[in-house]
């Protein structure tokens, strides 16, 4: 899971950038606005709306986790719910639900009257227009039921949604002004953030045909003979490593018994090269290094290379100079 937070922003602006780092995220691996959507909601505004209806402050978030069923369990099973668990009478309840099926901002704010939180209706409909003035406007979509069920949540809060509607949530967050203090701010700090998960896009990607091929690669594997070795060949890994720059290199963390399997675990994860650590050419002071690009048909001169113990922080220059010295030869011949 990735994340991404705010903090010491108190305006609405603050929730359109996060937005827009989802929607970007998004474009730029080939999702687009027809694919997914992100419905908005605030908590603020569904406070002051079931305030008004007469739940009470320590209701309030047990009541937001039930209406967050709308989508999964339905409108009637929500209407049962918040009677059966929550003490609300059968009226209150359908006034909620009715609520959550309200489509726009003006429409929930004229259906529940003047006692609404207008600062927020404002935040929502500003909210929206800032996202039309980015340019991904037509991402998102207002919808009541959407309160995400954690309670920190103070303001605005949102979701990712395949509009395919067979995946759950892809992504979710909103606006948590007091929960820093829980952490030891003194005074109120206010923050928005997100989490996006990576298995429900992965899910998406392969669904649209759009889940890139990433073959593995690996530069170096460094393999020890046997389990006396594994200390030299350590050893040996912290070596490469330390001037590896933006080389891997991978560490065969068990000895196999036999030198196929060894070779056979190099091909698998991609690997370039191989380093054996063995006891003669360790006690050289050596390494024996082989080209895996190259196959059985090659003469081992040509695809295996003894480097000096001195010589493995520049093990990559070493190789690289090795290999122009072949193609060299090479041209010699020729």
């Amino acid at each position: 899971q990735w994340n991404m937070d705010i903090v010491g922003c108190a305006g609405i602006a603050a929730e359109v950038e996060l937005l827009s780092a989802c929607v970007q995220f998004f474009s730029n691996i080939g999702i687009t606005s027809k694919d997914v959507g992100i419905k908005v909601n605030s908590r603020k505004v569904m406070a002051s709306v079931l305030k008004a209806m007469g739940v009470t402050d320590d209701k309030f978030a047990p009541v937001c986790v039930i209406m967050d069923k709308m989508d999964k369990i339905g409108a009637a099973a929500v209407t049962t719910e918040l009677v059966a668990t929550q003490g609300l009478d059968a009226v209150t309840a359908e006034k909620i639900v009715s609520c959550l099926l309200c489509k726009n901002v003006d429409e929930l704010a004229a259906l529940c009257g003047p006692g609404v939180d207008s600062s927020g209706v404002d935040e929502l409909k500003r909210l929206f227009e800032l996202a039309e003035a980015y340019g991904f406007g037509d991402w998102l979509q207002f919808d009541a039921s959407v309160v995400r069920g954690l309670a920190y949540y103070t303001g605005v809060v949102f979701e990712g949604f395949d509009r395919a509607g067979e995946l759950r949530a892809i992504c979710g967050g909103g606006r948590y002004d007091r929960l820093l203090s829980l952490y030891g701010a003194v005074t109120e700090v206010p923050a928005c953030g997100f989490g996006f998960g990576d298995c429900v896009i992965v899910e998406l990607l392969k669904d649209k045909g759009l889940l890139p091929e990433l073959p593995k690669q690996v530069d170096f594997v460094v393999a020890a003979f046997n389990d006396s070795m594994q200390g030299a060949a350590m050893q040996a890994t912290a070596a490469i490593r330390s001037g590896a720059g933006n080389s891997s290199v991978d560490l065969l963390l068990e000895p196999k018994k036999k030198v196929a399997n060894t070779f056979d675990y190099a091909n698998r994860v991609g690997a370039r090269y191989i380093v054996f650590v063995a006891p003669v050419e360790w006690a050289a002071g050596n390494v024996r290094v082989k080209d895996l690009r190259l196959g059985e048909e090659a003469a081992d001169g040509d695809k295996q290379l003894d480097v000096a113990l001195a010589d493995l922080p520049r093990l990559a220059h070493v190789l690289d100079q090795w290999a122009l010295t072949k193609q060299m030869a090479a041209a010699a011949v020729v």
